[in-house]
C-alpha cells in the first residue's frame, strides 16, 4: 500500500509546484526515516531514525475512544487517541489528529490540516509523532507519518494506515494509557 501511495505521490509533486529544494528536503528526510527515496511524504511507520524537525508542538490527547468491529464471533478491539485542539506551527495548523490502534496490528492515522496563503514556503511537510505508552508509563513504541500540504490550503484531511506486527504493542494492547503524548510537526 505504501508503494502504491508513493507511486501516486511522485507525479503529484511536479504538478503542485514544489521547489527543488523542498523536494530534496523531503527525499532526504524520507531516506533517513524509511531507508527509501523517491517519494515526497513519510508513510506511517515506527521511524528507524529520529525525525529532524525544529518546529513542533507537543500535546496530550484529549479524547480516548474504544470499540469493536467485525463479526460477532471474532470482533477486533480498537483504541483511538484524538487531539481536537488546533495546533499552530508557523503558517500551518493541524486541526485534528486521530490515531487508531487495532488489536490485530492495524494502525490508522488521520490528520486534518491547513496552510495559509501568506507564508513564504510554497509547501510543507506536516505530520504527527505518537509516543504510545501503557498505563504504567512504559514506552511501547513511537510511530510517525507526514503529508505534503501546499500554500493556501484550507482544512484538508490526510489519512494513512499500516499493519505492524510489533510484539510490545500486542503484549500491552489491553493496558494502553487513556491519554497519550503526541508531537505535531512541520518540516
Amino acid at each position: 500500500m505504501i508503494q502504491l501511495a508513493s507511486v501516486f505521490a511522485k507525479p503529484l509533486l511536479g504538478k503542485l509546484g514544489v521547489s527543488d529544494e523542498a523536494r530534496e528536503r523531503f527525499v532526504a528526510l524520507q531516506k533517513a526515516v524509511t531507508g527509501e527515496t523517491g517519494t515526497a511524504w513519510i508513510p506511517l511507520s515506527r521511524p528507524s531514525a529520529t525525525l529532524d524537525f525544529s518546529t513542533h508542538r507537543q500535546m496530550a490527547s484529549d479524547i480516548h475512544n474504544t470499540g469493536e468491529i467485525g463479526p460477532e464471533k471474532e470482533p477486533v478491539t480498537w483504541k483511538e487517541f484524538v487531539w481536537t485542539s488546533d495546533q499552530t506551527i508557523k503558517d500551518c495548523v493541524l486541526h485534528k489528529i486521530s490515531w487508531r490502534f487495532y488489536e490485530n496490528g492495524l494502525i490508522c492515522l488521520e490528520v486534518c490540516g491547513s496552510k495559509d496563503a501568506v507564508g513564504l514556503d510554497g509547501s510543507d511537510l506536516i505530520g504527527h509523532r505518537l509516543e504510545l505508552r501503557d498505563d504504567t508509563g512504559f514506552l511501547i513504541g513511537i510511530w510517525a507519518a507526514a503529508f505534503l500540504i501546499v500554500k493556501d490550503t484550507e482544512r484538508r484531511s490526510f489519512q494513512t494506515s499500516t499493519e505492524d506486527d510489533h510484539k510490545l504493542l500486542k503484549l500491552h494492547f489491553g493496558k494502553l494509557a487513556e491519554q497519550q503524548t503526541g508531537i505535531a510537526f512541520r518540516i
